[in-house]
């Protein structure tokens, strides 16, 4: 069986990942990072959101991920920052030598198991006053039509017994003020929150690109199973993905691809008492 997750995905990555860029425009926007200010990226994958930090501001910026691929294709790629650097590092525990002005996390918050420690984290790495800037998919129908694909595998004949072992790895509130919630526990003052629904048409075939550089490194993980993946039934599963998608388009070819998102920018006021990331 060919191992499915985002170690894997290294090196196709930058370019299926579509909607995930779009985003980062967003957040990055909102943030508004200064020149000269520190920022560090959490879940940067192979860097393409870092570099695009590292041409704002001339401050010290840091990529980290869980991911060894990921981490390794962004070293690699990166020949024309001297104030850019990556480490290997668990975002939900993690401590820098240095605080950061700013800490970005785009399309990766869905995956913290535990994001209360993962956020003390964030909050005890930001200089007094720092801001932290969050955009991830959100609520239990993130994508309706990866959502409605999933609802086909799990009544298919040759996919629904494995699927029935699946247990999903997401963290996914269902309203802003959940998320809000969150932040303020771990000692953030909330800035600007929005819950987005947005959409933009793709063909079959980008949609089929985008749902496998986010959704497949949960749904054909060995990891997030309880009985063992086949190949024949990764194999069955990525046709009944690509039927599904297909059947959401139109004459021409086009899907109309939702997401909802959340996007928060939150402040470090005060000292966080008794927590430790």
């Amino acid at each position: 069986m060919s191992e499915v997750n985002f170690n894997s995905r290294a090196f196709t990555y930058v370019d299926s990942a579509l909607v995930q860029k779009s985003a980062s425009e967003v957040l990055l926007n909102l943030l508004s990072i200064k020149p000269g200010e520190d920022v560090l990226d959490i879940g940067c994958g192979p860097g393409h959101i870092t570099k695009k930090i590292a041409h704002i501001t001339e401050g010290t910026v840091m990529g980290i991920d869980i991911s060894q691929g990921m981490i390794e294709q962004a070293v690699s790629s990166n020949q024309e920052f001297t104030n850019l650097t990556y480490s290997v590092m668990d975002a939900e525990n993690f401590e820098l030598p240095v605080n950061f002005d700013v800490i970005v996390c785009n399309s990766a918050f869905q995956w913290f198991q535990k994001p209360e420690q993962s956020l003390t984290c964030c909050f005890n790495t930001l200089k007094q006053g720092g801001r932290i800037g969050v955009q991830a998919p959100a609520t239990s129908l993130y994508c309706p039509n990866f959502v409605a694909a999933i609802e086909k595998i799990s009544l298919h004949p040759s996919t629904r017994e494995i699927f029935k072992y699946f247990k999903s790895p997401w963290l996914f509130f269902e309203s802003k003020e959940e998320y809000e919630q969150l932040f303020r526990s771990c000692g953030f003052d909330i800035m600007y929150s929005e819950l987005r629904d947005e959409s933009n048409l793709f063909s079959v075939e980008q949609a089929y690109k985008i749902y496998q550089s986010g959704a497949e490194n949960g749904y054909l993980n060995q990891s997030f199973y309880t009985v063992t993946l086949t190949d024949d039934y990764i194999n069955s599963f990525r046709e009944l993905v690509k039927e599904a998608l297909k059947e959401q388009s139109d004459d021409s070819g086009m899907i109309d691809l939702k997401f909802k998102r959340i996007y928060i920018i939150a402040k470090k006021q005060g000292v966080l008492k008794s927590r430790e990331c």
